[in-house]
Order: structure tokens, then C-alpha cells, then sequence
């Protein structure tokens, strides 16, 4: 009669615990600007390492999949637009980071844990390397907003609202002043403003934290 195996050789644990080393506690929190701007923990900055620590729910491949149709220019069966509404704790941002990551990485995401099954849900071949903007509404002040020369950021214009960091992120300076006079007296852009805001290929962008943004605004 054959024996079973210890379970620590069946699923190897991962490194902090088999080193007997305690996390720190903002490591268990998400915060896209810091994946953005690669100075989040690894575990989320690096994609591979994210898709081999995260284990895709029926929910993260539904919406995996369905942004991955959109990006294809496929229409069927996807929405341009997605709400997602969790209490605390219920991996909106981690599924914000899964789409950043498809998004920026683009074909070469294909080689990463799970990215197949995605693909195979997804009913496409690859995924095409698309614009991606980042919007997180704790991070961005409403008085000082991000950019400019007190910022110390040298070549960035002043970025008073959510649109006008969207389109710099988007397209740099040719985005940005399609918006510019928006941007400057606090107004949502529309119309052929927006239209001249976005690239025209793939483009995804993310907002968390929206309504701390507004409540504050």
C-alpha cells in the first residue's frame, strides 16, 4: 500500500513561509498608482509573478476575457465599459491590476500563468498592446492636482483633473492639449474634445477610488 506524500511536497508553500517570514501589512493592499509607477511589492508591480500568485475566479476570467474581446475590436458579447462594485475587501482593484497588466503587456502576457485560459474564454489568438491610463482618486490631489514645475516633474504641464491626467497619461502632450482648456476651468470634456483626447487604437483606463475623489472635489 502506497503512502501519501507530506502535503508540503504536493503544493510547495510559498517563500515567506517557508522562511518563517511575516508580511508586511501594506504588502496585502493593492494600490495601482504604485504598480504604475514600479514601485509597488512584487507580487503585484511584476506580472508574471501576479498571474502565478492569482488565482482567476469565474468572475476575473469572465471580465478578463470580455476586456480582452474589446481590445481585439470584437463587440460581441463585451462592454466598453465595466462597474464593478464590491464591499472592502472584494478584489476591485486586484481586477483592475489583472487588466492593467493584460493591457500593457499585450502579446507577450500570453506566456504568463493562466493569461491561455483567458485567451480560450476569450476566443482570440493573442492580446494587441493597448494605451493605458491609471486614475486613483486618493492619490490625486483636488487643489494642487499632479504635474507642473512645483511638482519637480520637468516637462509635465499641470494637470488640474481626472481627464487631463487621463489624456497626459494616454498620449503625453498631444493628448493632454486636447483637453488643456478643460482641464484649466475644472470641465469634463465631450464630444469631439474627448474624441481627440483618446488614441486610436486599443485604450484601457482605470479608475479606482473614484468617489473619494469626488466627495472630496
Amino acid at each position: 500500500m502506497s503512502t501519501l506524500k507530506p502535503w508540503y511536497q504536493v503544493v510547495v508553500p510559498r517563500e515567506d513561509l517557508r522562511d518563517n517570514r511575516p508580511l508586511d501589512a501594506s504588502e496585502f493592499a493593492v494600490h495601482l498608482d504604485h504598480i504604475r509607477e514600479h514601485r509597488a511589492h512584487p507580487d503585484y508591480g511584476n506580472p508574471e509573478r501576479f498571474f502565478a500568485r492569482t488565482y482567476l475566479t469565474q468572475s476575473l476570467l469572465d471580465l478578463s476575457s470580455q476586456v480582452v474581446r474589446r481590445l481585439s475590436r470584437i463587440k460581441v458579447e463585451t462592454s466598453a465599459v465595466f462597474n464593478m462594485a464590491t464591499q472592502f475587501g472584494g478584489g476591485k482593484t486586484h481586477s483592475l491590476t489583472a487588466l492593467y497588466h493584460l493591457a500593457k503587456g499585450g502579446p507577450a502576457a500570453q506566456s504568463w500563468k493562466g493569461v491561455e485560459s483567458i485567451l480560450s474564454r476569450a476566443h482570440v489568438k493573442d492580446i494587441p498592446p493597448a494605451a493605458v491610463a491609471v486614475f486613483v482618486g486618493t492619490e490625486f490631489d483636488v487643489v494642487d492636482g499632479r504635474g507642473g514645475p512645483a511638482s519637480g516633474r520637468t516637462g509635465e504641464p499641470h494637470r488640474k483633473t481626472p481627464w487631463g491626467e487621463i489624456a497626459w497619461q494616454l498620449g503625453g502632450e498631444s493628448a493632454f492639449a486636447a483637453v488643456a482648456q478643460h482641464d484649466e476651468r475644472g470641465i469634463a470634456p465631450a464630444g469631439e474634445a474627448l474624441r481627440r483626447m483618446l488614441p486610436a487604437g486599443p485604450t484601457v483606463i482605470l479608475m479606482d477610488e473614484l468617489l473619494n475623489y469626488v466627495s472630496r472635489a
